[in-house]
Formats: structure tokens, C-alpha cells, sequence
């Protein structure tokens, strides 16, 4: 080694020329990610691979930029959101209470008593319809609460814990959507011989975009309701539930989609479209299918 080689000098300007050429790469892919869907893939297979950074390390990217940074709780599911949401919710009901209470509870009971938490978790619905007759229901969960007040408080406590755990674990269990979606259009793009190798690399930029996307829209919508805030003193009927907001990202998901599918698979405005209607419906049942994993990742990782 040359003597300059052992200098400060040498070694700070090793580490600039490695972030700013890792950076320009980085800026280049991303900007070619968003605003030429289906681009980064064509070059992939292309072999025009150096001006880009890889597909994985730009998915991690773009997962680092959402986690730190995204409004949106897309990925993160809290357990009183579990314990209510199909599929498997009578299955996560006993898990999650036997475990919390140490000992066997029947599906009835914890029914009841995931009734009961999701209640004390979103107190605001108490005061909804004190009028109406109370249900079967809600009778049995207001006598199971009594009686197994201390189991409740157990739940609660796991409840935080596992709150704590899932958002860690979301972080790197959303990879696990990238498989999902290749091997969905695989189902699709059999007859046209598409191999699992080439829908990875696709599936693996889709979702880089898709968690840009919800990183830009949270704070876009975001800013538009402080905006209305700030010039009106309220909110105006549009921003004041989630109806609005989801069509609005499903449409820009569904535009960013049909692109990014019919520049790298060249299929026609129709076949585009269709194949564009298919990966939307895969893409809602992997991320069902992500939160039951993740479900029972977490609870697996308490214990």
C-alpha cells in the first residue's frame, strides 16, 4: 500500500466516493421507480444493472424510508384490531386469551372477553347508542367482564406487549409480501410461460413503489386536513373519515399498476387491465394473509 493510503484524507475521501456513487444510483433508481413504472424491471433483464441499485437493497430502502417516516399504519396491526378482523378470528380469540390468562378459556368466553377489550382499547364507541337494546352479545360480555376482570386486565397487559412486539416484527415480516404477489401473477401469466425469477423482480419494485406511494399520500393527506384545518377551523366532511382517503390511494395504486404491468409484460390496454384487476385483488389478500402472519409471528415471539 502506498503511504497516502494510511492518511484521514484518504480514507474520508474513500467514504465520500462510496455514499455519493451509492447515493447517485439510489436517487436514480428511485426516481425511476416512480415516475417510469415497470422501467427498473425491463432493465434488469436487459442486463443494464450497474447504473441501479439492486431490487432488494431498493425494497429495504424504501421500507427503511416508509417505517420512519409513513402516517399510514398499513403494516402494523394492533392485537384489539386482530382480535376483531376475519379470517381466523374466533382461533386468535382462544390463543391470544389463553395465553394472556395462563389457563384454558372456552371460544364463548373469549369472545366475550375480546369484546370487552376491544371495547376498553376504543372507549369512544361506549357512548355510541346508549339507547339501543343491548345485544346477546354484548349481555354476556358485560357479565364476563365482571366476573373475569382479572383475566381482562392479563389481556391488557399482554396487549401492550404484543402492540410493542408486532411493530417491530411488521418491519421485517412485509418482505414477506413479495413472494405473495410473484407467485399470484404467476397463477395469472402461466400460459405465457413467465417464469417465478422474472415476477420476483417485478413484485419486489411493485412493492418499493406501492410503500413510496403510501409514504407520499399519508403526508399529502395529512397536510391537506392541516391545511383545511388551519384556513377553515374544521374539517370538511370528506377528510373527516377513511372512505375518501382509501379510494383515492386505490385509484393511484391502481394507475401506478396498470403502467408499471403493461411496460414490462407489453400485453395490450385490455389484457393490461385485466391483468391490472388481478394483482389489485392479490394484492388485498396478501396483505390479509400478511396480517394473519404476522399474527402469529408475534405471539409466537412473546413466548
Amino acid at each position: 500500500m502506498h503511504p497516502d493510503e494510511h492518511t484521514l484524507r484518504h480514507v474520508v475521501g474513500e467514504w465520500f466516493e462510496a455514499f455519493s456513487h451509492g447515493e447517485g444510483r439510489l436517487l436514480k433508481s428511485l426516481r425511476t421507480l416512480l415516475f417510469q413504472p415497470g422501467e427498473l424491471t425491463r432493465e434488469y433483464f436487459r442486463g443494464r444493472r450497474v447504473p441501479y441499485t439492486r431490487p432488494v437493497a431498493l425494497f429495504f430502502a424504501a421500507n427503511l424510508l416508509y417505517f420512519l417516516l409513513a402516517v399510514l399504519q398499513t403494516f402494523n396491526t394492533s392485537l384489539n384490531t386482530q382480535l376483531e378482523m376475519a379470517p381466523l378470528a374466533g382461533v386468535k380469540q382462544v390463543m391470544v386469551m389463553r395465553r394472556a390468562a395462563g389457563v384454558p378459556i372456552g371460544s364463548t368466553e373469549s369472545a366475550a372477553l375480546a369484546g370487552d377489550y376491544w371495547r376498553s382499547e376504543n372507549p369512544f364507541v361506549m357512548n355510541a347508542g346508549k339507547n339501543a337494546e343491548p345485544t346477546a352479545m354484548e349481555s354476556a360480555s358485560g357479565v364476563m367482564s365482571a366476573h373475569d376482570a382479572n383475566v381482562l386486565a392479563a389481556l391488557q397487559s399482554y396487549g401492550k406487549r404484543y402492540d410493542e412486539r408486532t411493530d417491530a416484527l411488521s418491519r421485517a415480516l412485509v418482505i414477506a409480501l413479495v413472494p405473495m404477489l410473484a407467485c399470484w401473477l404467476w397463477l395469472a401469466l402461466v400460459p405465457w410461460r413467465r417464469g417465478l425469477a422474472e415476477l420476483s423482480i417485478f413484485a419486489t419494485h411493485a412493492w418499493a413503489a406501492l410503500l413510496l406511494i403510501l409514504l407520499v399520500f399519508g403526508w399529502a393527506w395529512k397536510g391537506l386536513a392541516n391545511a383545511m384545518l388551519w384556513f377553515r377551523g374544521e374539517l370538511p366532511a370528506f377528510l373527516q373519515t377513511d372512505g375518501y382517503g382509501s379510494a383515492t390511494l386505490g385509484l393511484l395504486v391502481l394507475a401506478y399498476l396498470y403502467c408499471a404491468l403493461r411496460n414490462n409484460f407489453r400485453f395490450s390496454w385490455v389484457g393490461s387491465a385485466a391483468l391490472c384487476v388481478w394483482t389489485m385483488a392479490g394484492l388485498y389478500l396478501s396483505l390479509e394473509l400478511y396480517r394473519v402472519l404476522l399474527f402469529f409471528v408475534t405471539v409466537y415471539a412473546l413466548h
